[in-house]
């Protein structure tokens, strides 16, 4: 969205630039974009989008004109405040990404700046080639900015860092020139003329203070203007961070792929002796040397579907208690010469134990621990938080056990904590510290231990930044690190670029305070409300919850689940960051001013389907949809809601009342499946009449139920069949196939005459006092069968996360968590038995072919490994749709507006995929209603819960 401006002041071809380019000054889009992954805010005047070198030289023109500043922005995952500013973010990574070549002959891709890692390395893969510089953001950070901060990554013991990676750069300067950069000069021989004078009156300079281990990435790359570099000035910009122009196109060298790989994961007892062997492993054939303290273990764990992480390390395979990991990652042409050289490094330095892994999913599994880390850290074991700022400091590999004692005993001094992980092979150290934010006395100590911080590396002959960049987290630290002369170089090589100071202002040169503009510092808080949720993962604060997003961007990756709406739209303000920015900054109270009331808050969630991805896939256990639900009960608070939460969000009590009165199901589903009819039904309930409205059950799971005889027996062989009303009200068959095969198990089957809910509509359309208000009501019916200590089986996977999650949070009624922790899913609960009657011969397993869509809640909450091993046990071999949420979400799906993109969405993966399936003759399994309803309107196809599927594999079997 774009907002209206007057312009006044303004000359008609400035309009026109504006026009043209698309510039976004709405204050939604400005919010999202205040902060990247640092801790560092500014507020944007405005953001580009760009399409064209024209609309960059557009936008930069506007800027000028407006007494703008420019920042150019990739994907946004800098840590050290790089992608942030006060005037224009010209931001490359939505449209502005293409792969220009490709050569294999050559080695190189010419590509525009917005690409991201993984694209240019999935585009260089067919042809034996790889991009070299791979940070743990690879999936969603773009090569410009890597190129920007000179980024590395866990390859760069092999492959080296971003600048060595680098043939030649264009870069657009203040007045709309383009020029390109790369060894032997530029295109414009004016500058080129300007920059070797500078490097002719300063070599001797040069050559003392800079380029003297690897990972010295501090300050601009001048040595590569000496002649022993060849004069290059491609690789001089490289970690220029935005403040000499920005990228327009560059070229990039390819390197071959090793054919085979293996992977040696290496123990210590403690993190200092993995750094100080860690120099000791830089040997011909090893592509990499991570290293990561053993702390790290214990903050995974604290993460929601993490508890049992990590247990295939060594170190704890056999109870070892290790203290610090290495993993060296080696390759050959041949598996046997990649394992042995895996042995010798192994064999190499004395550990307390190793593995050595070559199978690809094992080396991924113990890859995502390290990549996690840097959002891992963030939340410390007991729930305490870390932050980014001295989280990328390097000195040479050989200094470095030495340096980290220095740095621990320097935390301990202002007892601060942290846990440490990096590139142990070339001395970098990535760290995330408990500053406490929260108070001025807090902010004085965290100013006081950047500066010791950094007189500190510097003693050991190290570097402020060992790939982020200086940024606004180091760049005034830089006199700790560099003489006088040698900063008034810096600022020389910068003017002869952009002497106006348009470009990436207080970075590297003229820096600003380390303390200045902090995104966490005490005038955060403007406001805080009591929210309905008990937070108590966040000690009862909104404001601390919005705080775990610490802005690493995971919600971004075109992979995996999180973030839906963003992988359709690749606008920020549709990330989860950018919703928990737009969040912080309707707290704070400056730019957002109306609170719970914001129109900018609320369309930046619109679009959040509430599929719960990023409880499990952030790093840090974001939960936008509780956020949301709080969001909404604040917002509609005293006053009419879209009609859509009242249809929707009701719609489990006027499926229960409705049930009771004979024929009223009926009309109600003719009236819903009646050509034009079902238009006029939407349109009133504010649903979207673009889609197909559910279909409703004549006849009620309970009606259904009651009918039915029962062999009465103990409470060792009674379970309560939760009755959901999804599968109550709207379509029954697979609570029915679950009573068959629980009666078939042996079990009597009860089910709750009364009207209970786990109160899910009404919690993600934000009613939350009418959720507490149902959960109560539950508790009160089923209570007795509490206390008989009788298991509950949910058939809905979302029903069931929300009792045994949500629910908790929302009341402190006992009963309510005894609740929570009777239930259970229907697969979990049956597959024990269904293994033994396997094991027996009672059931014979088929040789079925099935696609499976896993309800995005059970994938985010639940546990989806159980109702793969029901599956395997009856011998049907399936596929899982990668990509998460099928698109419905519930009442999400059908809010008016939103019918094009859930269609879309669902078009990703899943849709393609069940057509295939279902042409070959595959089953397709989905347990979630919304999830068979979105199928069967997306491609007419009809999917089967997994109650189903046993249903008939047990009618097929001697079971019948």
């Amino acid at each position: 969205m774009t907002s209206t401006i007057k312009f006044d002041r303004l000359e008609p071809s400035v309009y026109a630039k504006i026009a043209r380019s698309g510039l976004r000054m709405d204050m939604t889009t400005r919010a999202a974009y205040t902060s990247d992954a640092s801790i560092f805010r500014r507020v944007p005047a405005a953001v580009l989008e760009p399409k064209t070198v024209d609309d960059v030289r557009d936008g930069i023109s506007v800027a000028r004109e407006r007494g703008w500043k420019v920042v150019g922005r990739g994907g946004g995952s800098s840590v050290a405040g790089n992608a942030i500013g006060e005037g224009l973010i010209i931001d490359t990574s939505r449209y502005f990404n293409r792969i220009l070549d490709i050569d294999p002959e050559a080695r190189t891709a010419t590509i525009e700046p917005g690409v991201v890692c993984d694209a240019l390395r999935d585009a260089a893969a067919p042809f034996g080639l790889t991009y070299g510089p791979d940070p743990s953001t690879h999936s969603r950070c773009t090569v410009g900015g890597m190129v920007a901060n000179n980024a590395c990554g866990s390859h760069s013991v092999a492959f080296g860092t971003a600048a060595e990676n680098l043939i030649d750069v264009t870069i657009m300067l203040a007045d709309g020139r383009e020029v390109t950069f790369s060894e032997g000069g530029c295109s414009d021989p004016e500058l080129e003329t300007k920059l070797r004078a500078l490097v002719a009156d300063n070599a001797e300079l040069i050559e003392a203070e800079l380029g003297r281990f690897p990972r010295q990435v501090s300050g601009y790359g001048l040595h590569y203007l000496l002649d022993r570099k060849g004069f290059d000035v491609a690789k001089a910009l490289a970690g220029s961070e935005g403040t000499t122009g920005i990228i327009t196109k560059l070229t990039v060298k390819l390197v071959p792929v090793p054919k085979v790989k293996a992977l040696a994961v290496l123990a210590f007892e403690t993190v200092f002796d993995a750094a100080a062997a860690a120099a000791k492993l830089r040997l011909p054939g090893v592509a990499t040397i991570e290293g990561m303290g053993g702390d790290l273990l214990g903050a995974l764990r604290s993460k929601v579907g993490q508890e049992h992480a990590g247990e295939n390390l060594p170190g704890n395979r056999k109870g070892i208690e290790a203290g610090g990991w290495l993993y060296c990652e080696t390759g050959g042409d041949t598996l046997e010469e990649a394992l042995t050289l895996a042995e010798d490094v192994a064999a190499s330095v004395e550990t307390v134990d190793h593995v050595i892994v070559h199978e690809h999913a094992e080396m991924r599994g113990l890859w995502r621990i390290r990549e996690a880390s840097a959002g891992i850290v963030t939340r410390l074991p007991d729930g305490g938080e870390a932050w980014p700022n001295w989280e990328d400091s390097a000195v040479p590999p050989e200094n470095l056990a030495e340096y980290l004692r220095d740095l621990y005993a320097l935390m301990d001094k202002y007892s601060l904590r942290g846990i440490p992980f990096g590139h142990f092979g070339e001395g970098c150290v990535h760290v995330r510290i408990s500053f406490d934010f929260g108070t001025e006395e807090g902010v004085r100590q965290f100013k006081a231990f950047m500066e010791d911080a950094a007189e500190l590396v510097s003693s050991h002959g190290g570097s402020l930044s060992g790939e982020h960049g200086d940024g606004r987290a180091r760049s005034a630290l830089l006199d700790r690190m560099y003489s006088a002369e040698m900063r008034r170089v810096f600022e020389e090589f910068k003017l002869i670029f952009d002497p106006d100071k348009l470009f990436n202002p207080g970075v590297l040169v003229w820096a600003d305070a380390t303390d200045q503009g902090l995104r966490m510092a005490p005038g955060q808080r403007t406001f805080e409300l009591t929210p309905v949720h008990a937070f108590s993962h966040d000690k009862g604060s909104m404001v601390n919850a919005i705080n775990r997003c610490v802005g690493v961007s995971a919600c971004r990756s075109e992979t995996g689940s999180m973030c839906p709406s963003f992988q359709i739209t690749g606008d920020e303000i549709h990330s989860t960051r950018g919703r928990a920015r737009l969040f912080s900054e309707m707290f704070r109270g400056e730019s957002i001013k109306d609170g719970f009331q914001s129109k900018e808050v609320e369309e930046a969630l619109d679009l959040c389907l509430s599929c719960k991805a990023c409880v499990s896939e952030c790093p840090v256990n974001v939960d936008m949809a509780t956020y949301k639900a709080e969001f909404l009960h604040e917002h509609y608070k005293g006053k009419l809601r879209p009609g859509a939460h009242y249809v929707m969000g009701w719609l489990p009590l006027l499926g229960y009342v409705a049930h009771k009165i004979p024929l009223v199901p009926t009309l109600i589903d003719k009236a819903m499946s009646t050509k034009g009819l079902d238009k006029l039904i939407a349109r009133v309930g504010g649903l979207d009449p673009n889609r197909p409205l559910i279909h409703f059950a004549h006849t009620s799971l309970r009606t259904w139920h009651a009918k039915r005889v029962q062999p009465q027996r103990d409470d060792s062989m009674t379970v309560v069949l939760w009755p959901d009303s999804f599968n109550s009200s709207l379509g029954t068959s697979p609570a029915t196939a679950a009573v068959e095969v629980l009666e078939a198990l042996g079990y009597t089957v009860e089910i709750p005459q009364e009207f209970v809910c786990c109160g899910l509509t009404w919690h993600s359309t934000g009613q939350l006092d009418m959720t507490k208000r149902v959960l109560e009501q539950t508790a009160k019916v089923m209570k007795p069968y509490l206390d008989r200590g009788l298991p509950v089986i949910g058939v809905e996977p979302s029903c069931t996360v929300m009792l045994r999650s949500e629910a908790t949070e929302l009341s402190p009624n006992p009963d309510i968590k005894r609740l929570a922790q009777a239930t259970t899913q229907f697969s979990e609960f049956v597959v024990p038995r269904i293994k033994e009657l396997v094991a027996e011969g009672k059931i014979v397993p088929g040789d079925v072919s099935a696609l499976t869509q896993v309800h995005c809640h059970e994938k985010s909450l639940g546990d989806p490994s159980q109702s793969q091993q029901l599956l395997d046990a009856l011998g049907i071999s399936d596929e899982s749709i990668a990509t998460g949420c099928c698109g419905l979400a519930g009442n999400w799906g059908f809010e008016k507006g939103h019918a094009e993109v859930s269609m879309a969405l669902g078009e990703r993966e899943l849709f393609p995929k069940v057509r295939k399936a279902t042409k070959e003759g595959s089953i397709v399994i989905a347990d979630g209603f919304s999830c068979r309803t979105q199928i069967e309107q997306g491609t007419g196809a009809q999917a089967k819960h997994i109650a189903e599927i046993v249903r008939d594999v047990l009618a097929a079997s001697s079971m019948k």
